[in-house]
Formats: C-alpha cells, sequence, structure tokens
C-alpha cells in the first residue's frame, strides 16, 4: 500500500463548481396555544415559527440584490399581515412548526436554540408538542451582510450543501422521499428539517443530536480505546463516503464538528463546502457525480490550523478527498490519544515535523493502530488513503 489508490492524477486544476442558490421559505414567529405533551394547553407568546407560504431565494430573502434588480420578486408583506399571511397558508398545508426553547449555544452569527417540533393535522386544530427535537440556528440578516466577508463559513453555501446532499440522496433512492431523521442515520450527514427566513433572521432548522459534540465526550473521558475509536471512525468514515459520492468536500472536518445521536456519529456544519470540480464542467452540475473529478485551485486558508491538511495550509491546489481524510485522520489521533498532534501543519512546527519523521507516534497504540495514522497523515497526499483503503486497513478489520 504506497499510494492512493484514488488520487485524480495528471490532471488539470479547476475551481470548484459555484453552488446553486438556495430557496428559503417565509415564516412568522407568532404567539399561538400548543398542546403540549402531558395533555395541557399552554399560551407561548412570540415562540412559535410558522411558514406562511412564501419562498424566495437566498439573496433575495436576505436583501443581497439591488432593489431596482430587475431580477427581483415581490416578496412584500406590505400589503397583507404577517398573521393574516400565517392564517391563509395555514389553510392550505402548514402541518409543521417549531416551539422556540432555550439557547444552547453562540454561533459565529448568531445563536442556536434547542426547539420543539410542533404538528396538526388541518387548520382547525391548535398545535400539538411532539417528542420531535431539533436545533434551530438563528442568524440575523445584518450579522450575515456585515460578516460574509470575513468569516471563512457562509450560511449561504452551508444551506446550499445541506440541499444538495439532501437531493442527492433522494435521487439515490429514485425519487423516495424520506425524512432528515432517516437520512442521518443513512448517511451520518446532518440533514434540514426546513430552511426559513423573515425580515430580521435566517433560521435554519436541523433535527437536535442530544449526545453532543465528539469533542465534549473525549474531553470527559481524555482519551478513547482503541475499539471505541475504531467504532467511531467506522461512522465518521460513512458520513465522508456519502459526501464524497454528492461530489462534495466538507473542508472542516474536526472533533467539534462531529455530533453523536442514538449512538452514532454525525457531521454536522457544513459552512466550509465546496463541490468538487470534475474533468466534464457539464458534468459537475449533475447529480450523482461522475467519476473523474480534479484537483482545485488553491484557496485562502480557512478552519482550524490542528486539522488542516499540509498541501491547504500552504495554499497549494489540493484534492478535496484527500483533505477530508487527512482531517479524519487527526481527528482519529485524538481519539486514540487524548492530545492534539501539532499546532500548525508545516515544518517549521517541531510536532508536526517530527511526525512526519515517524518520531512522535504514542508507543502506547498497537503496531496497526499507528500505521493505520501514518498513512491517513502522509505529507503526500498522492499516498493518503482513500475511505475504501481505511476501511480495508488490518486496524479496522
Amino acid at each position: 500500500m504506497d499510494h492512493n489508490d484514488d488520487f485524480p492524477l495528471d490532471l488539470p486544476t479547476r475551481d470548484p463548481p459555484p453552488p446553486l442558490e438556495p430557496i428559503l421559505e417565509s415564516c412568522v414567529i407568532t404567539t399561538n396555544r400548543v398542546r403540549c405533551r402531558d395533555g395541557t394547553i399552554q399560551i407561548f407568546t412570540d415562540r412559535v415559527i410558522v411558514k406562511n407560504g412564501q419562498s424566495a431565494p437566498f439573496n433575495l430573502a436576505g436583501n443581497f440584490v439591488d432593489e431596482n434588480d430587475d431580477d427581483r420578486t415581490d416578496i412584500s408583506f406590505d400589503n397583507v399581515s404577517d398573521e393574516e399571511n400565517s392564517r391563509n397558508y395555514s389553510q392550505q398545508q402548514n402541518e409543521i412548526a417549531y416551539l422556540i426553547g432555550e439557547d444552547i449555544r453562540d454561533a459565529i452569527y448568531g445563536r442556536v436554540i434547542r426547539g420543539t417540533v410542533l404538528r396538526r393535522s388541518s387548520e382547525n386544530d391548535i398545535w400539538t408538542e411532539t417528542d420531535e427535537e431539533c436545533a434551530i440556528k438563528e442568524m440575523p440578516w445584518e450579522r450575515i451582510r456585515n460578516g460574509q466577508d470575513r468569516s471563512s463559513e457562509n450560511p449561504k453555501d452551508e444551506i446550499a450543501a445541506m440541499q444538495h446532499l439532501m437531493r442527492f440522496y433522494t435521487n439515490d433512492l429514485t425519487g423516495q422521499q424520506v425524512s432528515a431523521t432517516t437520512a442521518i442515520r443513512r448517511t451520518r450527514i446532518i440533514m434540514p428539517l426546513d430552511f426559513l427566513y423573515d425580515h430580521q433572521n435566517l433560521y435554519t432548522i436541523t433535527p437536535y443530536c442530544a449526545g453532543g459534540e465528539l469533542y465534549d465526550l473525549l474531553d470527559m473521558s481524555r482519551q478513547f480505546t482503541e475499539e471505541e475509536s475504531r467504532q467511531l471512525l467506522s461512522g465518521i468514515l460513512d458520513g465522508v463516503e456519502w459526501l464524497q459520492r454528492a461530489g462534495l468536500t466538507h473542508k472542516d472536518i474536526r472533533l467539534e464538528n462531529i455530533m453523536v445521536s442514538e449512538n452514532m456519529t454525525v457531521i454536522i456544519d457544513m459552512g466550509m463546502c465546496l463541490r468538487i470540480p470534475f474533468l466534464d464542467d457539464e458534468q459537475a452540475n449533475e447529480v450523482p457525480q461522475p467519476a473523474q473529478r480534479c484537483l482545485m485551485n488553491s484557496r485562502p486558508r480557512c478552519g482550524k490550523l490542528k486539522y488542516m491538511a499540509p498541501e491547504v495550509y500552504s495554499q497549494q491546489p489540493f484534492d478535496g478527498y484527500a483533505v477530508d481524510m487527512w482531517a479524519v485522520g487527526v481527528c482519529l489521533f485524538i481519539m486514540l490519544t487524548g492530545r492534539e498532534p501539532w499546532n500548525r501543519p508545516f515544518m517549521l512546527d517541531h510536532n508536526f515535523r517530527n511526525f512526519t519523521n515517524e518520531v512522535s507516534y504514542d508507543t502506547n497504540l498497537s503496531a496497526d493502530a499507528i500505521d493505520l495514522l501514518k498513512w491517513m497523515l502522509f505529507l503526500d497526499p498522492r499516498k493518503r488513503l482513500s475511505v475504501q483503503q481505511v476501511r480495508r486497513h488490518p486496524w479496522m478489520t
């Protein structure tokens, strides 16, 4: 095993294809009566997110386009109130809404809120609280507009990547519609419940992962055993393989972006995702992906330095699949040892130089674990293992 059996050689480098424009649904935050799980009915003031039947492209919803742009469509609520819009839409469908709960954590552009999915069978019913919990990422449009040039994460690209993944997954099932929860179980990647907007905020709503971040679980146990790490790595590889099948590179895989839910790992935070360029530009817009991908032209550094592949750090052309596998290798190293391998992936970093010279491996690890780490974290991406090669490695089997 002296080379990556999946590396694109002797092909031109290309920029990633642009993501498709995400489509968002309009919503209002209302005061509503809700039948709670214990059977009681409560009134929740300004805490129920209800769709109102309108939709718009991302740029239009967030007012990123010129008011006089000929392509602008009217999404104004000036003539009809938000409440009336909500009632009109309820007569058509609107079987799902979301109850806003407590804050979970801050996010780059806003906050993440723990919520509950509400359902009803008709507009004459009151909303009923379900057992389904969700994570609501609330991001003010003003913060997105002010920060889009200063942050490496982009809510528009994240939504585009998640919609791309859901389309790919649905097409893979020959058009069969499945729930976000089912898609998560099968792909090990976060899937959307809704992408909503109002005049003030953008809301991305996903199923709630009750187990928390893998990083926090590792912090509590210091390090995982080889058997625990093997099981976790298997789930992470499932997610990476689905990303590759969909023609995407995550570019920000790290323990903080891997959640645990129902005893499985789930890859989250798609804000740095890029589409893989392929030899035939027309094929690059197709789902599923064509077979022959190309290297990407160099791009500005983004993501956490500890997980960044050396070719990305040095701003060279890179293979989207190989840089994700490097990051997965760093995750595995931290899981097995309980420590981070280096600060920056370049030779002036003492720990990185020692590691690439094979003098920094943990002697408490098995020989197979050390061998796998060596090949996953190979400096030359042409020799770095692919997903399939990692699965076939003796340590995995």
